[in-house]
């Protein structure tokens, strides 16, 4: 990292001798540049990545501002390369089981602390083991095996030989989607080795020997919760290196994704993102300054210190009386007043002497640089590009559009950065799912909030110019289609009560109802007991105009209903209304016959 360190050094150090200064004396005065906190800027990119995670967790402002700018950007996802019932799977899982979007945040804020953020997914596999004899399979996380480091391999009994035997290792792709995860790397734990005329970069990641190399080295039976979880790839670096200090893992070019903020042509990154908090060190320095002093006035001149003395007094012979006192009588009765006065407030105490009452400090108020605090952490945030309302924290925000739009494209790479995210870690997963070939992007803020702009697309959508899917995804990520058939579904439930509603009325009605009266046409089918022929006869003729002014459906319950109470009534109704179809047919021919004739 010595190039980086030189490059930062004859950017933000001191300028002292370079060409352009006219003064005949510029060599006599002073450094403007070289100052106590120029001394304190980091050497390497790793010690900017400490100092900016440790203002990102021991400073609430910086933290907060970081998380609100963060989420600012994270919308919606919107999936496509899909369509119905995979669709629909596509999103649940994303929103549901892979929580993209709180990953986004997370990926967000490696990138605005450390400039830099490693992503990978890891995708699932089942381990098997088989034996070489009679080829009978297992799953390792299923049997007892030992791991032998020194020949990475696995021994065991096979159940089918009962005898024990030296596996063969294959790994399978895992069709379990819930073991799916979006890993974020630690970049304090990277090196990089890049090409300096293609850019080509290569990442290597130094192994954590506590956490995973010395588990999967040890053989120990304890440790294959290790063993089992881990890609082959990491096994076989914790191996191979074993005894040779820190291994070195080196991830395949399509396996990592690095997302960086970019620099400045003239400093010489060496594949790494700058910090964004990096250029304003000396404003962090001068932040944390102002805390550390604010700190000691804090536990030392805040609460006042109180002293009690005596008061000198004089005897009859002019002398003072303390001078042939004894002091630690005095020291042990005021101790003894405090301790009496603790225990109970409202006790009335009696001192031996007259005593004197002080208190010393207390003027934490006047000395504390609160003014100072807050306009040096203003000036920070600032800096940073970090809008004020977010900052503060207020709700009102009613920005101007252009400076939303300055504010939106200062963090551009950042969006880019999520859909980057987004689609290449959707592609690995339906390339590993065997899914359909999905992507997916962030909505655009502008799109969201944008009030004007999406009562344009509302009228554009009812006048026809535009989809009304695109329209209602836009405004409030609704989805017209799904909501189309939520609209038939809940038509066709509520058809589905009311035709209920209605047959239960009519069996009322032809069961007979309390309000009824004994021998009404609309009573118990067939009338009263001892009806006469007539009377069925009318009734029936009045039940065959009823049903031939209902739906077919209404009209086959009612004709049951009638058959099970009253079968001679049903062989009536069914001929009557027979007899009026045939009628109207014969009238609708003759009238259209007569209608041809005329026509002639």
């Amino acid at each position: 990292m010595t190039g980086f360190t030189q490059n930062y050094g004859r950017v933000f150090g001191g300028m002292t001798g370079e060409p352009g200064i006219s003064r005949e004396n510029a060599q006599n005065l002073p450094d403007i540049f070289d100052d106590v906190l120029g001394a304190l800027l980091p050497t390497n990119i790793y010690d900017a990545f400490i100092i900016s995670e440790y203002m990102m967790a021991t400073t609430p402002p910086f933290a907060s501002v970081t998380n609100r700018v963060v989420r600012y950007f994270l919308t919606s996802i919107g999936i496509t390369g899909a369509s119905g019932a995979n669709k629909e799977k596509y999103e649940k899982f994303v929103k549901g089981q892979l929580h993209l979007l709180d990953r986004c945040g997370e990926i967000g804020n490696d990138l605005l602390v450390y400039g830099n953020s490693f992503v990978s997914v890891y995708l699932p596999f089942e381990r098997m083991l088989t034996c070489p004899h009679c080829g009978t399979r297992y799953m390792a996380r299923k049997i007892d095996y030992r791991f032998h480091p020194t020949t990475m391999t696995f021994t065991g009994k096979c159940y089918r030989c009962n005898e024990q035997v030296t596996f063969n290792r294959q790994d399978y792709p895992s069709p379990d989607q819930s073991r799916i995860t979006i890993r974020r790397w630690n970049p304090k734990r990277f090196e990089l080795r890049v090409h300096p005329v293609s850019g080509k970069t290569e990442y290597y990641y130094r192994l954590e020997e506590d956490k995973l190399v010395s588990h999967i080295t040890s053989g120990k039976a304890v440790d294959r919760f290790y063993i089992d979880e881990a890609p082959w790839d990491f096994i076989e670096a914790c191996c191979t290196r074993m005894g040779l200090g820190t291994p070195l893992f080196k991830f395949k070019d399509e396996s990592i994704l690095h997302l960086k903020v970019p620099a400045l042509a003239g400093i010489e990154m060496y594949g790494w993102g700058m910090p964004p908090l990096l250029p304003y060190l000396k404003l962090a320095y001068y932040v944390q300054l102002m805390r550390r002093y604010d700190e000691a006035i804090a536990m030392d001149y805040i609460i006042p210190f109180r002293v009690i003395s005596p008061a000198p007094i004089s005897n009859q012979d002019g002398q003072d009386a303390l001078t042939v006192a004894s002091m630690r009588g005095f020291v042990a009765a005021m101790q003894a007043m405090v301790e009496r006065k603790r225990k109970n407030i409202t006790d009335v105490q009696i001192a031996p002497y007259p005593i004197n009452y002080q208190m010393l400090g207390g003027e934490g108020k006047q000395l504390a640089p609160k003014e100072n605090l807050q306009q040096a952490m203003t000036d920070l945030i600032n800096a940073l590009g970090y809008p004020e309302d977010m900052y503060t924290g207020k709700l009102t925000m009613q920005t101007a559009p252009v400076a939303i739009r300055v504010f939106e494209k200062q963090y551009q790479y950042m969006v880019d950065g999520f859909n980057n995210v987004i689609d290449w870690s959707l592609t690995r997963i339906s390339r590993h799912m065997h899914w359909d070939d999905i992507t997916g992007t962030l909505q655009s803020t502008t799109l969201a909030d944008d009030i004007e702009r999406k009562a344009l697309l509302l009228q554009a959508a009812s006048a026809g110019d535009i989809s009304k899917g695109t329209a209602y995804k836009t405004v409030a990520d609704i989805d017209f289609m799904d909501e189309q058939k939520k609209i038939v579904t809940e038509q066709s439930q509520i058809q589905n009560i009311q035709q209920r509603a209605m047959a239960a009325q009519q069996a009322q009605q032809l069961n007979g109802g309390p309000e009824q009266e004994e021998g009404d046409a609309a009573g118990v089918p067939g009338g009263s007991v001892g009806a006469t022929p007539g009377d069925v006869r009318a009734q029936a003729e009045a039940y065959a105009q009823q049903l031939l002014s209902m739906p077919d459906s209404q009209r086959r319950g009612m004709l049951i209903k009638i058959k099970q109470s009253n079968p001679t009534l049903h062989d009536q109704v069914i001929g009557i209304m027979n007899d009026i179809r045939s009628q109207a047919r014969s009238q609708g021919g003759a009238m259209m016959l007569q209608q041809m004739q005329q026509g002639g």
